[in-house]
């Protein structure tokens, strides 16, 4: 599968970070490398955002970035491809989840889908809607954006909201977005196969001041085990 690193250069300790967690792996890895904050220009704000995306941020940059990924794919027809922030940690269930989660895609038959692979914020599948042996669930909304498959059908409908209105929200936002105006179709992955290190305490965010911390690693511990408990009873 194809696989897209959204890679901010400026953090130095995430590219050994993201070669430890894809070493080994049936991955063809391509870093997205262009759009950092310091090499935005007018014109990618001009012709990308608006509101108050329209600016020279960390946001910006991100969002950008994704939006790179997604050209790439239309530029060399990639099918679907795996999207990865380079602050995702990636679980012991991830090659044995992406071989079950591409079985379902292709069984299905399923066209133009962004799917959560993250638990980022905490959020999963309800146990009462779970099924022996199914893997994906139709949302209305993603799990953030560190982690997740899109399709080139997908790719493209977003890309074309992006050229007919304009990206006005952080990009998981505009997923969101999409979403809403029923331009994509997303779906949760369960079990879950990634977290993003900003969040769960091991990585220093690029968007935020928080740092890294033991006790934000504990207090993310304790919090996951007590959502997983309650998202399977609901």
């Amino acid at each position: 599968m194809k696989a897209y690193i959204i890679h901010v250069r400026t953090a130095y300790n995430r590219e050994k970070h993201m070669e430890c967690q894809l070493m080994g792996r049936n991955l063809d890895c391509a870093y997205i490398l262009q759009g950092d904050k310091d090499e935005l220009t007018d014109y990618v704000l001009q012709n990308y955002f608006r509101g108050k995306m329209k600016s020279f941020s960390s946001m910006a940059s991100c969002a950008y970035k994704h939006f790179l990924a997604y050209e790439d794919m239309v530029a060399n027809n990639i099918g679907y491809a795996l999207i990865l922030e380079d602050d995702i940690f990636i679980n012991k269930r991830f090659d044995k989840g992406l071989e079950n989660i591409c079985g379902e895609i292709n069984a299905g038959k399923l066209s133009n889908f962004l799917i959560s692979l993250e638990d980022s914020n905490l959020k999963y599948v309800r146990g009462s809607i779970r099924k022996k042996n199914k893997f994906l669930y139709r949302n209305k909304y993603n799990r953030m954006a560190g982690a997740y498959i899109v399709d080139l059908n997908c790719a493209k409908a977003m890309l074309s909201e992006v050229e007919k209105n304009k990206c006005h929200l952080p990009v998981d936002w505009f997923h969101n977005h999409c979403s809403d105006e029923g331009l994509i179709d997303v779906y949760w992955a369960h079990p879950t196969l990634a977290t993003q290190g900003s969040l769960n305490g091991k990585i220093k965010s690029m968007i935020d001041s928080k740092p890294s911390s033991v006790y934000r690693i504990a207090s993310f511990h304790l919090q996951r085990v007590y959502k997983k408990m309650l998202w399977r009873v609901m």
